[in-house]
C-alpha cells in the first residue's frame, strides 16, 4: 500500500512539473498582441538579360564544333554593332556529344553519328528599346535560339528598403490600433519576422516568321513591372 502511494506521488510531482510551463506559455501568449501587415512595390525594369543557346549539328564533331564557332562569333558581331560591350556578353556553357539515328525510314537497319555542338551566350544590357530590334536580327541566325527575354531591376536594395520599412510601419500602426480598442498599453516587442520577396519578368521568345523575313517591326516588347514586396509579422506584449 505504501509503494503504491510513493508511487501516485511521484506521478503527481512530475504532472505539475511539466504543468507548469505550458501553463506559463499560455498566459504569455494571452497577453501578447500578433499581426501582420504586407507592403508590395512595383517598379518598372530598368535591364535585361538575354538567354541565348547556339545549336550545331555535323557528321564529324570537328565541323559541329567550327560551325558553332562561326555561329556564336555571328551574333557576338551583331550585338557588338548594336552597341553592346563584350563586358555585356558572357559564355555561359559550351559542350558537345554525339548520338545514332536511322538513315531514311526510322525502323531502317543503317545508322549514321551525328556530333552536336551547343554553347550558350548570356546577354545583359540597360537599353530597353533596343530589345525588339536585337530579338528580330537574332531570329535571322538559324543556329541562334533565345530561350528568354528576363527583365529585372539593377539595384533593388532601395525598393527593399522601402516596402519593409512600410510593412514594419503598417503592422505596427495594426498593434496600436488594437491596444486602443482593447484598451490597454503596449509594453515591448516581443517578435519581428520580415518576409521577402521578388519577381522578375520572364518571357519566352518564339522564332516567328515575320521575324524571319527580316520585318521592319520589331518583336514587341511591353515588359511587366517588377513586384517587390515585405511582410512584418509582428507581436507585442501588453502592459499588466
Amino acid at each position: 500500500m505504501k509503494s503504491n502511494l510513493k508511487i501516485l506521488f511521484v506521478l503527481f510531482a512530475l504532472l505539475l512539473v511539466f504543468a507548469q510551463p505550458a501553463s506559463a506559455s499560455e498566459a504569455q501568449q494571452a497577453n501578447t498582441i500578433e499581426t501582420s501587415a504586407t507592403s508590395v512595390v512595383n517598379v518598372d525594369p530598368d535591364v535585361v538579360q538575354l538567354n541565348l543557346t547556339i545549336r550545331t549539328e555535323e557528321n564529324s564533331g570537328a565541323l559541329a564544333q567550327q560551325n558553332n564557332a562561326i555561329a556564336a562569333n555571328k551574333a557576338i558581331d551583331l550585338l557588338l554593332g548594336e552597341g553592346l560591350t563584350n563586358d555585356e556578353i558572357k559564355t555561359t556553357n559550351y559542350s558537345t556529344y554525339s548520338y545514332t539515328k536511322p538513315i531514311g525510314d526510322k525502323d531502317a537497319q543503317n545508322e549514321i553519328t551525328v556530333y552536336s555542338t551547343s554553347s550558350g551566350l548570356e546577354v545583359t544590357f540597360k537599353e530597353l528599346n533596343k530589345v525588339g530590334e536585337i530579338l528580330d536580327k537574332l531570329a535571322a541566325i538559324s543556329e541562334v535560339n533565345v530561350n528568354s527575354v528576363n527583365y529585372s531591376i539593377q539595384d533593388p536594395k532601395q525598393y527593399k528598403e522601402q516596402a519593409i520599412a512600410a510593412a514594419i510601419a503598417d503592422a505596427k500602426q495594426n498593434i496600436l490600433d488594437s491596444a486602443d480598442a482593447l484598451g490597454v498599453k503596449l509594453d515591448k516587442l516581443d517578435y519581428l519576422r520580415i518576409d521577402f520577396s521578388s519577381n522578375s519578368g520572364d518571357q519566352t521568345f518564339s522564332r516567328s516568321p515575320v521575324a524571319l523575313s527580316g520585318s521592319a517591326v520589331p518583336q514587341p516588347q511591353n515588359p511587366d513591372k517588377i513586384t517587390i514586396s515585405a511582410t512584418a509579422n509582428m507581436s507585442y506584449s501588453v502592459q499588466q
